[in-house]
């Protein structure tokens, strides 16, 4: 047989390799694209299977004798003492169905794969075009900067080996070549470096050895490539690996890669090895791997995106529900309401005189009921309305809303003898029937809930809060002025444990014959806040008052 190329199969770059090899071979023989292709795949997935198990396997590429029956394109794995357990893999039975024959060899040295890829007999190759093809491969560009640096490598090996005798001729050629180069005994310990090491690392031989490179390789690298060293020396195998050496005149640590080989024959094993900067092939792939990683995060975002717009239709079809049900209890519910207190009202006027005194509590009941559900239906609304109504928020004087409030309420600051002192607050921007309902709300509980043993004593006021001010159980955006708006009162005051509880839907903590309401009150007011972007606390002791705070933001 006529050998042709051969690939070292170590890593993916070298599968890459093979692959060419063994199409760019296919194609000289003359064969047709799809059996080019054939070839090739089958050679590719038995060399994977070298690379993945790590067999330390070669793949050479033959042509047979044209005096043979049927001359044959043949590819041979093999190479060390490596040996396949499995002969029936599943890399095997598929390379089987692609090529002419698929032999493995077994013998005490280790395994060998053959494959064979039979030509058409009207097209002999002959020996001398076979040693063309041999020669042509040698000479041909690298396909990749991968087969450049590897082809270089074979190259410098051999010279290396061919002038290991020739000490003086050998190192200067080595100083002259573009790359750093060493040899070191079975410990490791260099007895040879080209100039090109002592420059870049700054340290001479003995330097290198007493510190066995811990000085000069990065900390995250030294233990990884000592024990690649560790595991391949008492094979006696070549091996490679990655490290970042720093650099003498930056101290900087570039990415290296290394290639060790060794001379078994000799008396004492000598390991050669050479160094090539691979940075900038390090930066492209941590490129590459970047842009990955960005494209899943955008994948990501997608994804997420879509489920906030399924979350928003959702959210919109509650909202028109939620817009439904405030119509149905603006007109539907109430009208019924209407009419049992306008029949209460006939009963009352016309036939109270006939009814005894059973009959009249009955009525008066039913009419406290009714006008509790109308005043819960509005309630209702006003809440519902918080959710669904957009805001239109522009500038507003609080001043003058607190004095439309105040008016409206002033039957009940007379009848309760309450006294009300107000200093100035702020110009805000708000939706202004919102906050008017927030300060109704604060107004009237804090009239309701006066105490029995002194006279109402409200107080309003403002002040400007700083981040650390803020409430720390509520996140709010405490890089924004924030406003404080508190009402104060001397009234009968609440258990700070009922502080999350007061501000959800119908809840009392007081019963409805001391005090009368729905219990929506100051929900309201928590979702005005909220609409806002700001938020409400309660500060208060039973029979001490309660001091209500809401946080709004100045701009």
């Amino acid at each position: 047989m006529h050998e042709i190329a051969s690939v070292t199969l170590h890593n993916e770059m070298d599968l890459i390799l093979a692959n060419k090899r063994s199409m760019r071979l296919a194609e000289l023989a003359g064969l047709s694209l799809a059996a080019q292709t054939t070839f090739a795949t089958a050679v590719s997935e038995v060399s994977r299977y070298a690379i993945e198990r790590g067999l330390d396997a070669c793949l050479t590429l033959y042509i047979t004798d044209s005096n043979e029956s049927v001359q044959s394109l043949v590819a041979q794995i093999a190479r060390g003492r490596f040996f396949i357990s499995n002969h029936d893999d599943e890399a095997f039975e598929y390379a089987r169905r692609l090529v002419n024959d698929l032999l493995i060899t077994d013998t005490a040295k280790g395994s060998q794969i053959t494959l064979r890829c039979h030509l058409h007999n009207n097209r002999k190759i002959s020996s001398a075009r076979a040693e063309q093809w041999s020669k042509q491969f040698v000479s041909e560009p690298p396909v990749s900067p991968y087969d450049e640096i590897k082809r270089k490598n074979a190259q410098l090996l051999e010279l290396s080996e061919r002038l290991r005798e020739s000490e003086q001729h050998y190192r200067s050629l080595t100083d002259s070549l573009p790359v750093m180069i060493f040899t070191a005994d079975v410990d490791g310990r260099l007895t040879y470096a080209n100039e090109r090491l002592i420059h870049y690392t700054g340290q001479s031989i003995k330097t290198l050895n007493q510190t066995k490179w811990q000085s000069i390789t990065h900390e995250d690298d030294f233990d990884r490539v000592r024990a690649v060293w560790a595991a391949a020396t008492p094979a006696g195998r070549p091996f490679q690996y990655e490290l970042r050496l720093k650099e003498a005149t930056t101290d900087d640590y570039l990415w290296h890669m290394v290639w060790v080989t060794t001379d078994t024959a000799t008396h004492e094993p000598q390991w050669t090895g050479i160094i090539v900067n691979i940075h900038a092939q390090k930066l492209i792939e941590q490129t590459l791997s970047d842009n990955k990683e960005l494209k899943y995060a955008k994948q990501q975002l997608e994804k997420y995106q879509r489920e906030l717009e399924s979350s928003i239709r959702e959210l919109n079809r509650s909202n028109t529900e939620l817009s439904q049900f405030a119509y149905i209890a603006s007109h539907d519910l109430q009208e019924p309401l209407r009419k049992i207190q306008a029949f209460g009202d006939v009963l009352l006027a016309q036939y109270s005189t006939q009814l005894d005194a059973s009959g009249a509590d009955v009525l008066h009941r039913m009419q406290n009921s009714a006008n509790r559900m109308q005043h819960l239906v509005k309630d209702l609304l006003t809440f519902s309305r918080l959710t669904t109504r957009p805001q239109s928020l522009r500038p507003l004087d609080l001043n003058q809303i607190l004095t439309d409030v105040l008016s409206d309420l002033e039957v009940t600051i007379s009848d309760k003898q309450a006294s009300i002192s107000i200093e100035p607050l702020p110009t805000l921007p708000g939706d202004p029937l919102q906050l008017r309902q927030l300060f109704q709300n604060l107004l009237s509980n804090a009239l309701k809930f006066a105490h029995t043993d002194r006279l109402p004593a409200i107080k309003v006021l403002s002040t400007m809060v700083s981040a650390g001010q803020l409430p720390t159980t509520v996140s709010l955006h405490n890089h924004r002025p924030y406003y404080a708006l508190v009402v104060a009162d001397n009234g009968i005051g609440l258990d700070e444990k009922y502080s999350e509880r007061i501000f959800q839907l119908f809840q009392r903590l007081h019963n409805r014959r001391q005090y009368e309401g729905t219990g929506m009150g100051l929900a309201i007011c928590k979702k005005v806040a909220e609409n806002h972007g700001g938020t409400i606390a309660v500060h208060s002791q039973v029979g001490e008052g309660t001091t209500m705070t809401v946080y709004l933001p100045a701009d």
